[in-house]
């Protein structure tokens, strides 16, 4: 079991307290491609937040690789954070004073591995991914839908337990879309990286495993690919669409 969510629980503390998240529990297994998805507001993008490490919550637990991070000292849930849980946005995040190789074997440079490692690892990732002919450009000179390929890469090149992606095709057009979710599904299937996905498109979703519905902080569906992906997806839709289609949004 890579990760293991136990009847967690956030509270956002004011004058008025709001619970984002109430008793959820999850378990998801090395190698499945798991999305998230919910009305906006159901609490799908802090569900992400504190399996990420980014949020902590109010209660319950996180074991990620049979480790709770929130028992970590900084020194101790950065290194974590490197070597276990590999990141994509919306937002690319790329630096653009580097130069597309650069950006990707970043996390490498960060461990300080030896040049050898690092130039292997950037051979193997980027033919896999198809950007050998762009590792010399500067992040200026690619388009969209390559620089998220190229955020992607930067993400599993560590080979980490889990990728994060929180709505990973948001900034890109339908094709560019389809190609970076095209990939995703080249990473699960031939790296078996497992993959931990927010998105509010249901077409996106369709490309996972499994998908479970958020709503009001609670775990209102899980929704299971059976080998058959245009049912799959009608499944999905329909049950979106029954909490409030027109309202399906980012949070």
């Amino acid at each position: 079991m890579i990760l293991k969510v136990s009847n967690l629980e956030k509270i956002y503390k004011g004058k008025i307290s709001f619970k984002a998240l109430e008793n959820i529990n999850m378990e998801v297994s090395e190698g499945e491609f798991v999305a998230i998805m919910g009305p906006s507001g159901s609490g799908k993008s802090t569900f992400l937040n504190t399996i990420s490490t980014i949020d902590k919550p109010t209660a319950g637990s996180v074991l990620i690789a049979g480790k709770n991070p929130y028992e970590m000292n900084a020194k101790q849930l950065s290194t974590f954070r490197r070597k276990e849980l590999g990141f994509v946005f919306q937002q690319f995040n790329l630096i653009n004073t580097l130069t597309v190789g650069e950006n990707i074997i970043l996390p490498l440079t960060l461990d300080k591995a030896d040049v050898k490692t690092m130039k292997t690892k950037l051979e193997e990732i980027s033919e896999l991914l198809g950007l050998s002919d762009l590792l010399h450009k500067r992040t200026y000179e690619i388009s969209g839908g390559q620089a998220q390929r190229v955020a992607i890469a930067r993400a599993v090149i560590n080979e980490p337990s889990i990728l994060l992606a929180d709505e990973p095709t948001g900034n890109l057009d339908s094709k560019a879309a389809k190609d970076v979710m095209k990939l995703f599904k080249k990473l699960n299937e031939a790296m078996h990286v497992t993959i931990i996905m927010v998105t509010h498109d249901p077409n996106i979703a369709s490309y996972s495993d499994k998908t479970y519905i958020i709503k009001d902080g609670n775990i209102y569906q899980e929704i299971i690919n059976r080998n058959d992906n245009k049912n799959y997806r009608r499944e999905i839709l329909n049950t979106m669409s029954l909490l409030g289609g027109d309202d399906i949004d980012i949070i």
